[in-house]
């Protein structure tokens, strides 16, 4: 099975490109966000427990694709260093106990693509980050680096369509195999 995983700060195209990625490969999409509403309403964020909550809910959809024979699952992340390191442990044991070798990519974009991304329409009507006070605020408190101690490939995204990106990243996947 593959499993690859696109990490970056909230807004970068994460899902987006992941959705392409999946599609064209068969492979199945999980993005985190979902995980994040579902402690969200259970525990309540910022609560004891949530953390916890977010990675069981991932790693128990991780772990039933893997049973159920998926062919590859592509899952949108959004790394904070340190404060996501718990999230990654729990991630790395999954993945040696399958056996699965994993392919991280470190999406990015400029900070003015990132603007015009997180204001889009296509944003409205999620609990997404939405204005250009709320990302400043968020890039300002957070540090979206690569997920230490693991080889990541960059990609920055800033004059890429969709396709493009999921494309490098397939090409990628290529010469890693």
């Amino acid at each position: 099975m593959k499993f690859v995983m696109i990490y970056g700060a909230s807004g970068v195209g994460k899902e987006s490109v992941g959705r392409e990625l999946a599609r064209r490969n068969g492979w199945h999409l999980f993005p985190q966000h979902l995980a994040f509403d579902v402690a969200c309403a259970v525990v309540g964020f910022g609560n004891a427990g949530f953390e916890k909550y977010q990675r069981k809910v991932c790693l128990d959809a991780f772990r039933t694709l893997a049973e159920d024979g998926a062919s590859g699952i592509v899952f949108t992340f959004c790394y904070v260093r340190s404060a996501s390191d718990f999230f990654v442990e729990g991630l790395c044991e999954f993945l040696d106990e399958f056996g699965i070798t994993a392919e991280f990519v470190h999406l990015t974009c400029d900070y003015g693509e990132h603007v015009q991304r997180v204001t889009s329409p296509n944003r409205l009507n999620t609990n997404k980050i939405q204005s250009k006070a709320y990302l400043d605020n968020y890039l300002d408190r957070f540090d979206f680096s690569t997920l230490p101690g693991m080889e990541s490939f960059h990609l920055d995204s800033s004059r890429l369509t969709i396709a493009t990106s999921a494309r490098q990243i397939e090409n990628h996947l290529h010469r890693a195999a």
